[in-house]
């Protein structure tokens, strides 16, 4: 395929938006003028760079709208535009969907997760240059969210997820490096001219290293953030800043959870889960059903990956989410390993009595390891009908809560064999649900 006729077959139509995004921008437009606010149609454009992408194909076929060689404000775009200019553009778009069947499910996941992506970078890279003083960020931002858009769209072009790392796949179709391919999809569609020079050739700045750190941190956690490329990524960038690496390795991590917090797309939750990975092989996230999983979902995602983590990586042979029951005060059983069918746990609800174990335990965040001989102690001190149907084998508890809230309490042994926890794991343990619990 050559690049230059496959970019102008991107540019040459309209491409669908996140159906989220279109059912949110509909309840928008349909307001009356006066109650349509600017402000609320840039951050909304901000949030699926599909949609941005729409809008950036006006700003960089106008000179009007580029009045010097920086980025726009996406805000002050629109204003140039008008409202109803903006109205009526956006009124012609179409949901990104399994509708029409031109894409399967696992390309429509696929681009989700590579949208989410850039919004992570997005995300980071405003984090990164707000510390270091820097508050007008939004060029930065705008570029991360488009670094992505051409693999997405070559997702799209094929309606096929590949078997190797996707920008290498892009790259090794057009015989040329990704970045290559970026700039040229940049300056032919062509879009405004300051993004060619945040993600075209030339001399590198600060500000283009940090975005390229940003955009690295973001596409590579799937590889894994305990890697010591990743993460010698993420301590350049805080060199860069003049800040410690824990700092920088922090905005990676609320970028991640803003992304899915704030979701857009199933494909949204993709980089939480990629967080969850704990040290080991690389592992690749294969197409699921979650491309047909309302929105909203990425909690049970993320508490489901937690358990699968806890069975596969620190080998756990039985594994139990207690969910809180607000109404009834009592912790029940959502999510298992190593239960058999008829075990009573399966419908036994937790009691939460005062004087009770898991009543101390569930009073605020903590966490709780008891070696054989703590738990004989633990049984006899504490009466909870809980203890007398999982034996005597140690065991690790940790409460799931956020600020103030109590969501419920993960409990882990090795009931099939007796084996030991050890410290190590035990630490890794707390690891994982300290890390799932920030999404809740």
């Amino acid at each position: 395929m050559e690049l230059d006729n496959w970019i102008q077959s991107i540019a040459a139509r309209r491409w669908p938006i996140l159906p989220d995004t279109l059912a949110a921008l509909h309840d928008q437009t349909s307001r009356h003028p006066d109650l349509i606010r600017f402000t609320d149609l840039a951050n909304l454009t901000l949030s699926d760079p599909l949609l941005l992408f729409d809008l950036l194909r006006v700003i960089g076929g106008s000179r009007a709208l580029q009045r010097n060689e920086s980025v726009p404000s996406i805000e002050q775009a629109m204003m140039l535009i008008g409202l109803e200019g903006v109205v009526a553009r956006f009124s012609r778009l179409v949901a990104l969907d399994l509708s029409d069947g031109r894409f399967s499910p696992e390309v429509l996941e696929a681009v989700g997760m590579w949208l989410a992506r850039g919004r992570v970078a997005a995300l980071t890279i405003k984090d990164w240059l707000s510390a270091e003083g820097d508050h007008k960020v939004e060029d930065c931002f705008v570029a991360a969210l488009v670094y992505n858009l051409p693999a997405c769209f070559y997702l799209l072009y094929r309606n096929e997820v590949p078997v190797r790392p996707l920008l290498q796949q892009v790259a090794d179709t057009f015989a040329t490096d990704y970045p290559k391919v970026l700039e040229h999809f940049v300056r032919q569609v062509p879009l405004p001219v300051g993004l060619q020079q945040l993600l075209g050739g030339g001399a590198p700045n600060r500000r283009r290293q940090l975005l390229k750190l940003a955009v690295a941190a973001a596409n590579g956690l799937e590889q894994g953030h305990w890697r010591s490329q990743w993460q010698t990524g993420v301590d350049a960038a805080a060199r860069l800043m003049g800040i410690p690496g824990e700092e920088a390795y922090h905005s990676v991590v609320q970028a991640v959870l803003q992304v899915a917090r704030h979701s857009r797309a199933p494909g949204y939750a993709f980089p939480v889960r990629e967080l969850l990975f704990l040290e080991g092989e690389y592992h690749r996230i294969a197409p699921s059903a979650a491309a047909s999983l309302p929105v909203g979902a990425s909690v049970e995602t993320a508490l489901k990956e937690a358990v699968r983590h806890l069975a596969n990586d620190l080998k756990f042979q039985r594994i139990l989410f207690l969910r809180y029951d607000r109404p009834r005060h009592v912790l029940k059983l959502r999510y298992q390993v190593g239960l058999p069918e008829s075990h009573p746990l399966r419908k036994l609800p937790v009691e939460l009595e005062p004087g009770s174990f898991f009543a101390l335990l569930t009073s605020k965040p903590q966490s709780f390891h008891a070696p054989a001989m703590v738990r004989a102690k633990l049984v006899h001190k504490y009466p909870d009908a809980f203890f007398d149907y999982l034996g005597d084998q140690e065991f690790a508890v940790m409460t799931v809560f956020t600020e103030n809230t109590l969501h419920g309490v993960f409990y882990v042994d090795n009931g099939l064999t007796g084996q030991p926890i050890g410290d190590a794991v035990y630490m890794r343990f707390k690891e994982l649900v300290a890390r799932m619990t920030h999404i809740l």
